[in-house]
């Protein structure tokens, strides 16, 4: 049998193989200077650089069955992005997470916290390949990619983007476009190293609380791919993935496989994801979960959400079984105002029923 670092050679040379066609040819001719100023959902440009500012803030209301309702700032961030117009650019979040909380008639920034939530610096030989170097979101599904308040369509988050492996990986990661007929193919290959790079590597919990054997923690060492298929129409895309991780304060080793989609006619967005995955300790006991979400509008700037999913964590016994349902106002694509409900079975420890609101503002 193949060792692990023996199978990522493999996956580097094969792709290496499908992008090879690339290394002949150069990027594609040096875009236009970004407009200067200030556009709403894009930050704002500052004159006479390369650097853009941007960022995002949220507050939401929870209230958890048999815990007190918490009101809190829970987003403060700030995006830095510079862009050279040519192969080279970086980007950066810096975030305040739940900089104010309301809870138990008590104002509290106890649990405020600094946190690098990404770091990294791109070079983009072509559209066929790049390199991406530093602290950036893990490429598995598709809603751990855009999982910023403004830009999802629920207060809470699926576990099955949650619960299974680290948000962030810190390392290297080649990615590109590779056209092919009639659509064209995205990939993602990463090799982590958060252990040696990450001086603070995190990775929260479903509930923002520690829970004894459920394994949340950041990743130490991860190898994986992520690719997705996107029609001309752009209509649809269709994603998979792949990876092997170790995770902080766990032992064992991890392998997960994925899928995830997304389908958006006019009058609909139908997405979901599932994923699977083995436990080289635990074995028989393996973690899997998958949720369906369907958006519609109603008016106006008015939409109805609805989600089920099904859910079955290593740690715990029984599955858990959650439907979120919910209303959203988008006056701005930059502005969104959530108000959710989700109710299940044997989803008490990392799901609760609960009522959720936010707001939320891309700047």
């Amino acid at each position: 049998m193949l060792g692990v670092s023996q199978r990522t050679l493999l996956l580097l040379l094969f792709f290496g193989a499908q992008i090879a066609p690339a290394l002949v040819a150069h990027a594609s001719d040096t875009p236009p200077a970004p407009p200067q100023g200030y556009e709403p959902g894009r930050g704002y440009q500052l004159q006479g650089t390369h650097l853009r500012l941007g960022g995002y803030a949220s507050a939401k209301y929870k209230r958890l069955r048999d815990t007190p309702t918490k009101l809190e700032i829970s987003d403060l961030s700030l995006f830095v992005q510079w862009d050279s117009q040519g192969r080279w650019r970086a980007f950066s979040e810096l975030e305040i997470g739940e900089s104010l909380i309301f809870e138990n008639d008590e104002f509290s920034t106890a649990d405020a916290e600094f946190e690098l939530e990404r770091a990294y610096l791109d070079y983009i030989y072509s559209d066929r390949l790049g390199f991406r170097l530093g602290k950036s979101l893990t490429p598995i599904g598709h809603w751990n990619s855009i999982h910023a308040d403004p830009l999802i369509w629920t207060v809470s988050r699926p576990l099955t983007t949650d619960a299974g492996f680290s948000h962030y990986i810190t390392g290297l990661i080649l990615r590109g476009r590779v056209p092919a007929e009639e659509g064209i193919w995205k990939y993602q290959l990463y090799l982590d190293a958060s252990a040696q790079l990450d001086p603070k590597p995190d990775n929260p919990s479903p509930t923002g609380k520690n829970i004894p054997g459920i394994e949340t923690g950041a990743f130490e060492h991860a190898q994986g791919i992520h690719l997705q298929y996107q029609p001309d129409s752009e209509a649809w895309q269709l994603g998979v993935s792949f990876s092997h991780f170790e995770i902080e304060d766990f032992s064992g080793h991890k392998t997960l496989f994925g899928m995830d989609f997304l389908w958006h006619p006019e009058f609909l967005e139908l997405s979901g994801e599932a994923i699977y995955r083995k436990d080289s300790k635990d074995q028989g006991r393996d973690e899997w979960g998958a949720f369906l979400q369907g958006v519609a509008p109603i008016v106006p700037r008015w939409y109805a959400i609805a989600r089920y999913e099904h859910f079955k964590d290593l740690a715990l016994e029984g599955e858990a079984h959650t439907l979120s349902l919910g209303l959203a106002w988008r006056p701005t694509p930059a502005i969104i105002l959530k108000m959710e409900s989700r109710r299940g079975r044997e989803n008490e420890l990392l799901a609760p029923d609960g009522i959720f609101a936010s707001t939320a503002v891309l700047f």
